[in-house]
């Protein structure tokens, strides 16, 4: 043990790695510029022929079909060459705001698991970080435990008699990930050169974030600084494991922590025959990352079911720091304007909380964009806890995505890696319990965001009552303008029955609000004047009553 204590890796001369040949550089550039390009032919030839054919559901049948296909191209394709296609991959699928729905759909199933490499290969990788094996373990197996693109994780025991987990590069890795990303330049060049679509995007900002976070990655010094510095925000939280790191035995291409056993997040029956509740871990992986990206403001960004295991007390052990994101105190406070701009259902506040984001292109159309958004914030308002119990997540999910896709919106680098793992926990909680209610989860964040951004919970009220004030002020003039002009045959009334149900439903809550500002707003007002005609005692009974009716329409609101 003394041994292991005694080494430090920053004072060896870095050792070199095994390397791609020429040759194979070249043909792993050229499959991947010829996969690409001739996709990219196929969607010009297929729009050609189209041209002139108006919107079908066979025309749109014949581009999912493409789509598809592509897709499935694709993945054969990044199966059969492992390394950085891969990770491709699963950034293309984080990509709903200028991907096709059907080519992100297949590649969704891409996994990051291939053949390991074999052991008399990884192991002179390892002894070229570490030195010869016996000096600092006493068993190393040579089975690895889980393999990647980027690498490969072994079972071991230190001399001390510890079960570490031990990450190691897979031979070649950093020579192809070289070569794939001279690939995807070039095909970044040709889109960018040769289509509307890399025009109208910016890919080349796209490709430098996705180089950044594959850098990272590959650094495993940084995954262990990104491993303690998250164990550190979730220490308080009795049920989160995170795994202890050993610095002696890191380095940037291996990387030695803390062994944990567990039952994958995502085996439902398994966590019940082991008397797990899985209501409960779905519940708490919510929480967990509710709390990294709203109060930490850094998340683990990669929650598949092998980076999430469930340890026999129900607690969650969360699993390789390769993929950290972080949310700066600029970008949280323009996060907490969205969920404001939603809760006081104002598009105009929500659009520039998204232009805020960086999420608007300028050749947007911004009135066209704030009507699609005051039609979601009409269709998924709620403002009671009953009617928020009851909200759509998968359909709100589905129309934000459909914004993004007609919009010209593009997601930022980090926002889509956020979206990914959002999705991939949705849908993890959801399998986990059908019945989980995501929006009960989120309520006292959202209920957080706007009560402080007012000022605390006493400046919410203030401005609540001002705008019904405003509302009552408003009502006689609006009510006459309203009347001449149906004297005047002036107002047609259409209503598209496929939103008129969340139409009335606002109606509704609408006359609720107004009935309660009419009665707040009238024993204000007699307070006022009986103070003005020193009668305090009369002027205290009609303020308590304003009082007593703001709060009795509160609850309402809350049933």
């Amino acid at each position: 043990m003394e041994q292991v204590q005694e080494y430090i890796p920053s004072t060896r001369t870095p050792p070199r790695h095994e390397a791609l040949g020429w040759f194979q550089v070249v043909r792993r550039v050229q499959i991947l510029v010829w996969l690409f390009v001739t996709m990219l032919v196929q969607i010009g030839w297929t729009a050609t022929w189209l041209k002139n054919q108006p919107p079908t559901p066979d025309t749109e049948a014949k581009w999912t079909l493409l789509y598809r296909s592509q897709a499935i191209r694709f993945r054969r394709t990044a199966d059969k060459l492992g390394g950085l296609v891969i990770k491709v991959g699963q950034f293309l699928s984080s990509r709903v705001d200028f991907l096709p729905k059907a080519f992100i759909d297949e590649i969704q199933t891409l996994q990051d698991s291939v053949l390991p490499a074999p052991w008399d290969r990884v192991r002179p990788e390892l002894e070229k970080e570490l030195g010869p094996i016996s000096q600092n373990f006493l068993t190393f197996s040579s089975k690895p435990l889980a393999s990647a693109s980027l690498g490969q994780v072994y079972e071991a025991y230190l001399h001390s008699g510890e079960r570490v987990a031990v990450k190691i590069q897979r031979p070649q890795i950093e020579s192809i990930v070289e070569a794939d990303l001279r690939a995807l330049s070039i095909i970044v060049a040709i889109t960018t050169r040769f289509t509307q679509f890399g025009r109208t995007f910016d890919l080349g900002t796209v490709l430098r974030e996705f180089r950044r976070s594959i850098y990272e990655e590959l650094d495993y010094t940084h995954e262990l600084s990104n491993t303690e510095a998250i164990r550190e925000e979730l220490q308080d939280i009795s049920y989160v494991h995170v795994p202890l790191t050993y610095k002696a035995l890191s380095t940037q291409h291996v990387l030695t922590m803390e062994f944990w056993d567990g039952i994958k997040v995502n085996q439902k029956d398994v966590l019940t025959s082991h008397g797990i509740n899985p209501s409960l871990v779905a519940e708490r992986a919510i929480r967990l990352y509710l709390y990294m990206v709203m109060d930490v403001g850094l998340y683990h960004a990669d929650p598949h079911p092998g980076n999430m295991l469930v340890d026999p007390q129900g607690s969650i052990v969360l699993l390789d720091y390769g993929m950290v994101g972080s949310i700066d105190p600029i970008t949280k406070r323009h996060i907490r304007h969205l969920f404001v701009a939603i809760s006081e259902h104002n598009a105009a506040t929500l659009v520039e909380s998204l232009d805020g984001l960086g999420m608007i292109l300028p050749e947007a159309n911004r009135a066209q964009l704030k009507r699609q958004v005051t039609y979601l914030l009409d269709r998924y308002y709620a403002e009671t806890l009953d009617q928020l119990r009851g909200l759509d997540i998968p359909s709100l999910l589905r129309d934000f995505e459909n914004l993004l896709r007609n919009q010209a919106i593009q997601v930022p680098g980090e926002f889509a890696f956020l979206g990914r793992a959002i999705a991939i926990l949705v849908g993890l909680a959801t399998e986990l319990d059908p019945q989980i209610n995501l929006v009960e989860l989120f309520a006292p964040y959202a209920k957080r965001f706007v009560t402080e951004d007012h000022g605390g919970t006493l400046g919410y009220a203030q401005k609540r009552v001002q705008r019904w004030g405003q509302t009552v002020l408003s009502l006689p003039e609006l009510s006459d303008r309203v009347l001449r002009q149906v004297e005047a045959g002036d107002v047609e009334a259409k209503i598209h029955w496929d939103q008129g149900s969340h139409l009335i439903r606002r109606l509704v809550r609408s006359m609720h609000s107004l009935t309660q500002s009419i009665y707040v707003i009238g024993f204000v007002l007699a307070g006022t004047l009986l103070l003005i005609n020193k009668l305090p005692v009369y002027a205290k009974i009609a303020f308590t009553l304003a009082i007593l009716s703001f709060l009795l329409g509160l609850v309402r609101r809350s049933r």
